[in-house]
């Protein structure tokens, strides 16, 4: 058997908005927001970069209440192109909500599908007198491989803060590209807090940030400050550490958020290469109305 290991740190993205897709690494976050939200985001990563990684992720949740207990559901869809691979991953979510200590407690999990494709047609070698021109390990035609994968986690919440821990590929799924040829999904760790900040003045509010991930071979930390004006306007600035700085702005009309980030590397190696990453997204929420049986019915859209 050959076990033709893919680079761990390269599977899961690494989006610069991540407090707003934190359903994404985290399956207990399904049904935090009380209201049910489909969003979409959209990663192009390190412009100029041949084989550079472009990301599309989308997600919907929801909360529930089932005799008295609280939980959320939501289904998430990524994918994600970098060099001759392809990764795909589809998973349902669910998450059991506790009150503690004056906020909500929830747990995760999130079955799922994953996928990696190869297109082996295109893979070049080179030519020299100093290597094989072949490599059995490699697939020469357009192979996939397909397995169950699960993800999940913690998410607390308060009126002021909020930290959560997941933990994705927990059962490091392996799967078969062509015979013989085997690739696997490393376990990867996630960790994320914020702290909203009310200023004197009732229209500012601050919210600074962390994102820490790894996968005990590499390690990315990204820490935010954001001001949010209104309610409706925000901005701010992240730092990737040794990697980027990340400038974000977003914007809520109605049901609708919207937002932009853009990151300037800041490694010499990047800079001759590449120009930054791109990373826009929009999300829709649709206040929920909990009636006396218990349950949540929508509100009509022309009075929300």
């Amino acid at each position: 058997m050959t076990l033709w290991s893919t680079a761990r740190a390269q599977y899961d993205a690494q989006f610069s908005q991540y407090f707003m897709a934190m359903g994404y690494y985290n399956p207990s976050y399904a049904g935090v927001s009380g209201d049910l939200n489909f969003f979409g985001l959209h990663r192009q990563q390190w412009i100029g970069m041949k084989g550079a990684p472009k990301s599309f992720f989308v997600n919907a949740d929801m909360p529930l209440n089932i005799r008295k207990v609280q939980i959320g559901i939501g289904a998430v869809l990524f994918t994600e192109s970098i060099g001759l691979f392809r990764n795909s991953h589809f998973g349902a979510q669910i998450s059991y909500k506790h009150k503690l200590f004056g906020g909500t407690l929830s747990i995760g999990l999130q079955p799922g599908i994953a996928n990696i494709s190869f297109d082996g047609t295109k893979v070049d070698l080179g030519e020299s007198d100093e290597h094989e021109q072949e490599d059995e390990a490699i697939p020469k035609v357009e192979a996939s491989g397909m397995a169950f994968d699960m993800n999940a986690g913690i998410y607390y919440t308060h009126k002021h803060f909020y930290f959560g821990i997941g933990a994705m590929h927990v059962l490091e799924p392996e799967m078969e590209l062509e015979e013989n040829i085997f690739t696997f999904i490393g376990r990867s760790y996630n960790l994320t807090g914020g702290y909203n900040i009310q200023l004197r003045n009732p229209l500012y509010e601050i919210q600074p940030s962390v994102f820490m991930k790894t996968d005990l071979q590499s390690f990315q930390a990204d820490i935010t400050g954001r001001v949010v004006y209104n309610k409706m306007f925000n901005g701010g600035l992240s730092w990737r550490v040794n990697e980027s700085v990340v400038l974000m702005l977003g914007a809520t009309f109605g049901n609708f958020q919207v937002g932009y980030a853009y990151d300037f590397p800041v490694k010499p190696a990047l800079l001759r290469v590449s120009s930054g990453s791109h990373e826009v997204l929009v999300k829709y929420r649709l206040k929920l109305d909990k009636s006396k049986s218990g349950q949540y019915r929508h509100k009509s859209v022309r009075i929300l």
